[in-house]
């Protein structure tokens, strides 16, 4: 799994990042699969799953709310919160 570099992305937009805590993954490729299913959402500028299941998203501050439900739908046993409102 690649780190994403979040401190090198360009700020013209209203940008939000999120920070889940993920449990009950059982193998590398169920994270994969988790991590990729959230970047291909609308709105995701970029998105991190960590091997101790720290989950950090960066998205368009007007898509966070759907991002934040679709991952605590895709992942029953996250937890999250925007921890970092607006990126400047």
């Amino acid at each position: 799994m690649l780190e994403y570099n979040f401190l090198n992305l360009e700020r013209d937009l209203d940008c939000m990042r999120m920070l889940f805590f993920v449990t009950g993954l059982t193998c590398q490729e169920c994270a994969d699969k988790l991590e990729a299913h959230i970047q291909k959402q609308p709105g995701v500028i970029g998105a991190a799953l960590m091997v101790n299941g720290r989950f950090i998203i960066e998205c368009e501050e007007d898509k966070a709310e759907a991002i934040a439900n679709e991952v605590l739908t895709s992942a029953p046993k996250a937890q999250g919160a925007v921890v970092a409102k607006r990126i400047q």
